[in-house]
């Protein structure tokens, strides 16, 4: 079979969240204050550069590049919008386009008291669910958090925790990179073709569609709602799986996807995803239903390096910047 038919995967996992910003400060006294991340590039993407791959206007665009513990994946790239297209509003589950970033905790009990102790509320307490796996079901306990500029922060304390290389280079960090990325989509089969074996190369690690009293008090659901879960990631590297929520029938919150642009809104949006191969990336990605909004064009960034990037949209309107590094 040939590449050209899916059979070669061009991306791993997602890379990093984009989060749009109001300033810097903030942002660094959570992550890297609280969390462990540190700061692994400064500095500004030109405007030219920036109107390519966010559209006209946004001028030089400051910029931040933070990881934890040196992983590759599970990254944050911060943006600092100038005239955001709207007011940070943190988005609900019900809400249709990029909700949670997600990332593992060794003690969600103690995560939750010592952030709401420094300023960082959270919408409920945390909260256990069995989601069902095959024959049986796994136990996820989590919660969120309010952090700045509208961005939803999900804590998770994994029964069984999948390798991080966070982890897996300093065992006794609290918190790990990025775990998860998370998105409500209205077309989910849709949004499994495209990143899936004939899109860009992603596997679903499970999808499932259930109910749970723990979901509902986590993430403020009404009782007895359907929620379709669908979790993908790549068969070898990357940290950071997609976490794609559907809930079936009329039940729908707001639709952020217009105010979710990367360089002009805040909060949770977009993603930045790294391929092997930019060009075949994109040509699948047309194939597979997205929108092509920049073509590949090479560039030096504080983000990237020297790449080549691309930006899609995927049939569900989610931003994607593809790069290649050079």
């Amino acid at each position: 079979m040939s590449a050209g038919s899916g059979s070669t995967p061009l991306v791993e996992s997602v890379t990093s969240a984009v989060i749009g910003v109001t300033g810097f400060d903030a942002h660094l006294d959570l992550f890297c204050g609280e969390l462990g991340f540190e700061v692994s590039g400064e500095g500004v993407v030109a405007a030219a550069d920036a109107a390519r791959l966010w559209g006209d206007g946004p001028g030089d665009v400051e910029t931040r590049l933070l990881t934890a513990a040196g992983a590759d994946t599970g990254r944050i790239h911060l943006l600092k919008v100038a005239e955001p297209v709207a007011a940070a509003a943190h988005p609900h589950t019900l809400d249709v386009g990029l909700a949670g970033i997600d990332l593992y905790t060794r003690d969600i009990q103690a995560s939750h008291d010592r952030l709401r102790a420094r300023g960082h509320p959270w919408g409920s307490r945390p909260s256990t669910y069995e989601v069902p796996l095959g024959e049986g079901s796994i136990s996820v306990t989590e919660g969120f958090c309010f952090g700045p500029d509208g961005l939803d922060i999900v804590f998770v304390q994994p029964g069984e925790a999948r390798g991080t290389v966070a982890w897996d280079t300093d065992p006794a960090r609290h918190y790990t990179e990025l775990t998860s990325v998370v998105c409500h989509v209205p077309d989910i089969e849709a949004e499994l073709r495209f990143w899936g074996p004939d899109g860009l190369g992603l596997s679903v690690w499970y999808d499932v569609t259930f109910s749970s009293p723990g979901l509902e008090a986590m993430a403020g659901l009404p009782a007895g709602t359907a929620v379709r879960l669908a979790f993908l990631a790549g068969a070898e590297g990357g940290t950071t799986r997609i976490e794609m929520v559907h809930i079936p029938g009329d039940v729908r919150g707001v639709d952020r996807r217009a105010s979710q642009r990367p360089g002009r809104g805040l909060g949770h949006t977009g993603w930045s995803v790294r391929t092997r191969d930019a060009d075949a990336a994109v040509t699948r990605a047309v194939r597979a239903g997205g929108r092509v909004l920049c073509p590949p064009f090479e560039a030096t960034t504080p983000l990237h390096g020297t790449a080549r990037l691309a930006v899609a949209d995927t049939p569900n309107g989610i931003s994607v910047e593809l790069w290649q590094p050079l």
